[in-house]
């Protein structure tokens, strides 16, 4: 079958890894960064200002507010900013909000024609893409990062139990802090929100799940208030509605 037919996503530690068509995207952001890569044509990207651009390939940054239009099959990958490779494009990207990238990231490109031209299978494109991106990890240590081992340990923590969610309590606990030291220095030192990080997490986690079970189950298994509470987060988050998964079952 030919790969533009189908949806595809693959959700791992550091990077999330969407294929499809995404013509009813909705003004959103995500805490995730976000690189986007055009199949044929060039894809449009609409700013909270109603601002639009065309890119062919484009970086957009955490919590940016952007809706994505493209009615052809497009790659986006979503990529955890306190990870060694969110790090790094941070660094790089750190004083924009969107942008066209540049011939640094022309391999990304090829690998997705590859995988388009059914050169490859959807296996072989995540494994390509996790290579390329081996060469963006920070050669420091993630510690010189957040100057802070306390917030070091944490980021650890989080890593090594990928598989499940964290609670606020059970983190802050392992720096020996109160909740809400916790929270203030999580954010001093990573720019980020935990508590966005948190629902970031639980949602991502959902994904897998997703597939396979309805969207009711789905929030009741991680944490989620009721149906319509996931449904708004994942439609805040993703610009989609969750039964854009129904395909993939």
């Amino acid at each position: 079958m030919n790969n533009t037919t189908q949806n595809k996503i693959h959700i791992e530690e550091t990077v999330g890894i969407f294929v499809g068509q995404f013509s009813d995207n909705i003004l959103h952001k995500h805490y995730a960064l976000q690189i986007s890569i055009a199949s044929q044509n060039k894809f449009e990207i609409i700013d909270e200002n109603s601002n639009k651009s065309s890119y062919s390939t484009c970086f957009i940054n955490s919590n940016i507010k952007h809706q994505f239009k493209n009615n052809e099959t497009s790659l986006i990958i979503l990529i955890n900013p306190i990870s060694s490779i969110g790090h790094q494009l941070h660094n790089k990207f750190k004083n924009v909000q969107i942008t066209s990238l540049n011939e640094d990231f022309e391999q990304l490109g090829e690998i997705f024609t590859d995988y388009l031209q059914c050169n490859s299978d959807f296996t072989n494109l995540i494994n390509s893409i996790n290579n390329y991106f081996i060469n963006f990890k920070c050669q420091c240590e993630l510690k010189n990062h957040f100057k802070d081992e306390r917030i070091y340990k944490s980021i650890q923590y989080l890593e090594q139990n990928f598989d499940r969610v964290v609670s606020l309590e059970e983190i802050a606990g392992t720096c020996f802090l109160s909740k809400t030291r916790f929270l203030h220095l999580f954010k001093e030192k990573t720019s980020l929100n935990f508590r966005r990080y948190q629902l970031w997490n639980k949602l991502i986690k959902s994904l897998p799940y997703l597939k396979t079970h309805s969207i009711t189950e789905t929030a009741h298994q991680f944490g989620f208030t009721d149906s319509s509470h996931y449904n708004r987060t994942f439609k805040q988050t993703f610009g989609l509605s969750p039964k854009f998964l129904s395909s993939l079952k």
